[in-house]
């Protein structure tokens, strides 16, 4: 597959590249040689892929809401997570059933006040050092009911 200019970005470089076939891309932001990725990726059409950003910022959200989900880095309030996902509904035009909306809060922090805001997922954040053992108990125990 091959393509220039600004229409061929990282998302479509990487959908080409996981279907198993050579990639050749030369752009303005992007080159490309011949890059084949195998084993292909067993789920359909690929692997999600999503876009962080800081809250109140624009441009990583209007980015995400062409990709598969949004990671907002460093959240106060579930209220910044709410306005995101405003947005990103309204960027999709309402498309938001297959969506990811990631968090990441500390384990003492409630994830529920997030997932009424429009999270998905939660992603524990560990301190430096944390013992092993405490992540396999987080593990072993799934999210927080």
């Amino acid at each position: 597959m091959e393509s220039g200019g600004l229409a061929f970005r990282v998302p479509g470089i990487l959908s080409a590249a996981w279907s198993g076939e050579p990639v050749r891309h030369h752009g303005e932001h992007y080159t490309v040689d011949d890059l084949t990725f195998l084993p292909r990726p067993v789920q359909r059409p690929g692997v999600p892929v999503w876009a962080a950003g800081f809250p109140g910022n624009v441009k990583p959200v209007h980015r995400a809401a062409r990709l598969d989900g949004f990671f907002p880095a460093n959240l106060d309030h579930p209220d910044q997570l709410a306005e995101a996902v405003a947005t990103l509904t309204g960027l999709r035009h309402g498309d938001m059933a297959s969506y990811d909306v990631a968090v990441g809060l500390p384990l003492t922090a409630d994830p529920e006040p997030y997932a009424k805001a429009g999270a998905t997922w939660w992603l524990p954040e560990f301190e430096p050092g944390v013992r092993p053992a405490v992540v396999r108990g987080v593990i072993r125990d799934g999210p927080a009911r």
